[in-house]
């Protein structure tokens, strides 16, 4: 593989392989990853204009078990300022969110204990099936390893059904 080729291809609007993208994590310089995507960004936003992504960020709930050190943020099971965010509480975010010119919504969260992939998937289809054009930013690595503890699944096998 050879970096300029990929650039290239990258460039060309095209898309790259798994594989392809670790070789450019790992051997890829970053200055020149930038220069890349702006140019990828002057093709598709001309005229010298830089966009923005309005989004909102809303946590599925603040109960976790994860124990971090760092998180002044989690309640335990139980607590009495632990929640699961609802719908009505998710409309009202994503109705605020949009009234701002916002269309993303990044939704993170503790590692509850009882929320599986059920929990996840059923959300998230009833927030797309009521807000299609609302792109979902849901669930980082930690979440998404949580899940796979619960479950007993891989992390493809859960990603693909998320």
């Amino acid at each position: 593989m050879q970096l300029a080729d990929l650039y290239q291809r990258a460039l060309n609007f095209d898309f790259l392989s798994i594989e392809e993208g670790m070789f450019l994590f790992e051997q890829a310089p970053l200055s020149e990853l930038m220069h890349v995507a702006d140019e990828l960004r002057k093709k598709q936003v001309p005229h010298g204009k830089v966009t923005w992504q309005i989004d909102r960020n809303v946590n599925t709930t603040n109960v976790c078990i994860a124990n971090c050190k760092f998180c002044n943020f989690y309640r335990i099971p139980g607590h009495s300022e632990a929640y699961i965010t609802d719908m009505p509480t998710y409309r009202i975010k994503i109705e605020e969110t949009l009234k701002y010119g916002g269309d993303q919504l990044l939704l993170q969260g503790g590692h509850h204990p009882e929320l599986g992939l059920d929990f996840y998937t059923n959300t998230f289809r009833q927030i797309k099936q009521e807000y299609p054009h609302l792109k979902l930013h849901a669930l980082g690595p930690p979440e998404v390893a949580h899940i796979c503890k619960l479950e007993k699944m891989s992390h493809h096998d859960v990603l693909k059904a998320l």
